[in-house]
């Protein structure tokens, strides 16, 4: 082979050797930034997992803080306290505090001329009665506000109970929906560099191995000549 043709080949195994340098600095790059990705949706995944169970826990602490022993009573009182209202009617409420004046003007009505001590006995028992059907409206009243009332302990601890329940509810789905687009990202898989055959490799070769035939062709020309 002549020197021409060895030039030329080591040349082209010098291009051949750069070529692959290159390659394999551009897949260590691609390496990299494929980890670096990775990292960053891990990490950005664990923190999106943990605001998501902070908030379904905060959900679960919040409708057990409105449930406490103090609370649950003092809602139960306030609810009684407007059972007794709305069942209560004005006159009845007036009558049982003793307020019997405009009362008795409207129940009495058509019988002023009755004696004033018949007057002053159906005045008295209206009055009691009043006051007994006070008694069992306040009682039932309180029946009520533990109960099926709009506001009683049973209807106000579904209720805080199901708010609750759809924000951990959320919170769950939103967690595996998460998983889910997370589990993608993770078969991204990083760029493949391959190295593809040089076109001029074959025609180097074949000029090298006409100039080492001319070359050789020649010397024995000379020496036999």
């Amino acid at each position: 082979m002549s020197i021409i043709g060895i030039g030329l080949t080591v040349g082209m195994a010098a291009m051949q050797y750069s070529a692959q340098q290159e390659m394999a600095s551009k897949q260590q790059a691609a390496n990299d930034a494929w980890i670096a990705y990775q990292r960053r949706e891990a990490n950005a995944e664990n923190m999106r997992q943990e605001n998501l169970r902070q908030r379904a826990e905060a959900a679960r602490e919040g409708s057990l803080s409105e449930l406490t022993p103090e609370k649950q009573t003092k809602a139960q009182e306030n609810e009684q306290a407007r059972l007794e209202q709305v069942l209560t009617p004005e006159d009845l409420a007036n009558l049982a505090a003793g307020k019997t004046q405009s009362v008795n003007d409207k129940l009495l009505s058509g019988q002023q001329d009755m004696a004033q001590d018949v007057k002053g006995k159906i005045a008295n028992s209206l009055a009691t009665a009043a006051q007994e059907a006070r008694t069992r409206i306040n009682a039932l009243a309180a029946v009520q506000s533990y109960g099926g009332s709009q506001f009683g302990l049973t209807n106000r601890a579904n209720a805080i109970f199901n708010a609750s329940g759809q924000d951990i509810r959320l919170s769950g789905d939103e967690r595996q929906g998460d998983l889910a687009a997370y589990g993608v990202a993770k078969q991204v898989q990083p760029i493949q560099y391959q190295m593809t055959p040089s076109p001029f490799g074959g025609a180097a070769g074949a000029l090298a191995g006409k100039l080492g035939s001319g070359l050789g062709s020649q010397m024995a020309a000379s020496m036999f000549g």
